[in-house]
């Protein structure tokens, strides 16, 4: 790092850090040997002569990559500490922070001058750290994709375990954009609330192996032995059944309830699949089958979502106000 040819390179770091205002510099190759050590350094190609665009966020990386950070590296060359002053480093703060963003396409979006904002005035962390971070955290939210659910360590490794800085400026853009770690598709870790199938539980490491797949709400479907392979699906189209759903080709059963209706239609819209005996007239035979063997069926107390696969389901159901669970129709799934 303290070799003679990048002297001018760590010249040009400090006084754009110390300066405020700006995340990157420009610095001209003029020789071999500087080249070569920029090559070194940055992992890539470097011609000469030439100009090259150095982001502050970038070189950070690069050298954490050498095992160091560029505020060590600077104080080891120069033999003394940044320096910033409170406008400086505000100003600098806030110029890193947009260059982040703007990186990875997300100047642009309605949260992003607030977080900004909170991230410079109460994000805690220490200037010299805040290229990398920042860089760090408008990657990971550029990936983040709810239908593609990941988990914490997937995307940052320990950087994004509760209470480090990554984790709070990270949680804090979910926040202003209305959403949270599940719904934006990050897990807590890979193997936590596995999906329930035939072939057994299956975490996010995992792979579903049936092309072909039946999901449905009652374990009692799979101790059943109806035909399958089955998913059971008790809490609905969570983030591990999504994953596992992806290409596959679907057919859903579910209780006629307002949330089998709700959880049905989710399933459906995902993976553009198919009902499995949910029409309206597999509802009225249910009951009437039922009826007459004396079991007392609970009591709908609400009218269900439109059915997205038959447009007389719901208004059957509200018509004749009785709920039909998995259970009740176990037999005739046989």
């Amino acid at each position: 790092m303290d070799q003679p040819a990048l002297e001018e390179l760590w010249r040009l770091a400090r006084e754009t850090l110390e300066g405020g205002g700006r995340s990157a510099f420009s610095i001209r190759v003029e020789d071999e040997q500087t080249a070569r050590a920029l090559s070194e350094l940055l992992r890539k190609p470097v011609a000469h002569p030439a100009r090259r665009q150095i982001s502050l966020a970038r070189l950070d990386e690069h050298v954490r990559a050498h095992g160091s950070t560029l505020p060590e590296v600077l104080e080891s060359v120069h033999g003394k500490p940044i320096g910033l002053s409170t406008d400086a480093e505000a100003s600098t703060a806030d110029a890193v922070l947009r260059y982040a963003l703007r990186e990875h396409g997300l100047l642009a979006r309605p949260w992003a001058d607030e977080w900004i904002e909170h991230v410079r005035r109460y994000g805690k962390i220490p200037q010299p750290a805040l290229p990398m971070i920042a860089n760090q955290a408008a990657e990971i939210l550029a990936r983040l994709d709810p239908d593609r659910p990941t988990t914490r360590f997937a995307l940052a490794g320990n950087d994004l375990d509760d209470g480090r800085p990554l984790t709070r400026i990270v949680h804090k853009a979910l926040q202003l954009a209305g959403t949270d770690w599940e719904r934006a598709g990050v897990l807590p870790d890979a193997y936590s609330n596995p999906v329930l199938t035939s072939q057994g539980y299956l975490t996010l490491n995992d792979t579903l192996e049936a092309r072909e797949i039946t999901v449905v709400r009652s374990t009692r479907l799979l101790e059943s032995g109806v035909e399958g392979p089955l998913m059971v699906l008790p809490d609905g189209l969570t983030p591990q059944a999504r994953h596992h759903l992806d290409g596959k080709t679907v057919r859903c059963h579910n209780d006629f309830t307002p949330d089998g209706i709700r959880t049905a239609n989710e399933v459906l819209a995902w993976t553009g699949g198919t009902a499995w005996r949910m029409s309206a007239n597999d509802y009225r035979a249910a009951v009437a089958t039922l009826i007459a063997r004396g079991v007392e069926l609970p009591t709908l107390n609400s009218r269900p979502p439109e059915a997205s696969w038959d447009a007389d389901l719901a208004e059957t159901m509200a018509t004749t106000g009785l709920m039909v669970t998995e259970e009740h129709v176990l037999p005739s799934l046989l």
